[in-house]
């Protein structure tokens, strides 16, 4: 019963870490804007130095990483180009023009919008517990955008990057769904980071100098935000998934949401209004439906 209990609370230990790991990457994104950099630098940053990690990694510790099959890698380079780097280039874009609170609010419909492709696409039945958590994720998305208060003090730009983050996310996780029933959650990871490197190599036009290499604050951010901010927290997330069960995790992985609004206010004095709080409650709320699984099922 103790080693029970033991595994439990290293299980969401590990979860709310990983959620206080991604909450962090929001602020050092803004943070790298600080310095100078654009965008487009800090994404290829970031992907770089943890394709880098995760390539020493594979090379010298888990070869087997690399016997994939050619029909499994072309889910995995979608799964790259489209999810993994256009949810970065995306999120990243946005957090230029709204606040930290409202980019990762508006990132985080993308359950909603993995819900309704299932249903188009897939034709999965929807209860009424989803059909609730989906209108309440919509309204806390909604209201925290600005709509109703006439988008005062937000940027219409940064609440449409943002919805295309979220639709960029959501694909990801879709693939990651089909992708995951061929590999394990770390091949997945490693090729869609290696897939993502590749493409910000064309993406910049192989222009690598573009980035102040020589700049010591560069590669502190850089790494942090491969490290702390991406590898860790996935690395975690697992730990969390294998201790307590996937359900269980996606539902204490929501810490990402408060914690991301604790960080903006004290890092980045970055204060939510009244409006991205009751959205902010309201997403969690669908997230937690959309997660919660009834005894018996």
């Amino acid at each position: 019963m103790q080693n029970v209990q033991q595994r439990r609370l290293q299980g969401v230990g590990a979860v709310l870490g990983a959620g206080t790991g991604y909450a962090l990457m929001s602020i050092l994104l803004k943070w790298a804007y600080h310095l100078g950099l654009g965008p487009i630098q800090v994404i290829t940053l970031q992907s770089w130095i943890a394709s880098l990690l995760l390539l020493i990694y594979a090379v010298f510790f888990k070869r087997e990483i690399f016997r994939v099959t050619f029909r499994t890698v072309r889910i995995l380079v979608v799964q790259g180009v489209v999810g993994n780097l256009g949810t970065g280039l995306l999120y990243a874009y946005s957090l230029m023009f709204v606040p930290v609170s409202v980019a990762i609010l508006l990132l985080y419909l993308y359950p909603a919008l993995v819900l309704v492709v299932g249903v188009v696409i897939w034709h999965k039945r929807v209860g009424r517990q989803e059909m609730i958590a989906f209108f309440l994720t919509l309204a806390g998305t909604t209201l925290a955008s600005g709509i109703f208060s006439g988008v005062s003090g937000v940027a219409i730009e940064g609440i449409i990057l943002g919805l295309a983050a979220a639709t960029a996310y959501a694909t990801f996780n879709i693939l990651g769904e089909i992708a995951l029933a061929r590999v394990s959650p770390l091949v997945a990871m490693c090729f869609s980071q290696w897939v993502c490197a590749i493409a910000l190599l064309i993406v910049i036009k192989g222009d690598i100098m573009s980035i102040p290499w020589e700049n010591a604050q560069t590669w502190e951010i850089g790494f942090l935000l491969a490290t702390v901010a991406s590898i860790l927290p996935f690395y975690m997330i697992l730990v969390g998934i294998n201790r307590l069960g996937a359900d269980q995790a996606a539902i204490l992985s929501t810490f990402e949401l408060p914690m991301t609004f604790i960080m903006a206010a004290v890092f980045l004095n970055e204060f939510p209004t009244g409006d991205q709080w009751s959205g902010g409650v309201l997403v969690m709320c669908g997230i937690l439906l959309l997660n919660w699984r009834r005894k018996g099922e």
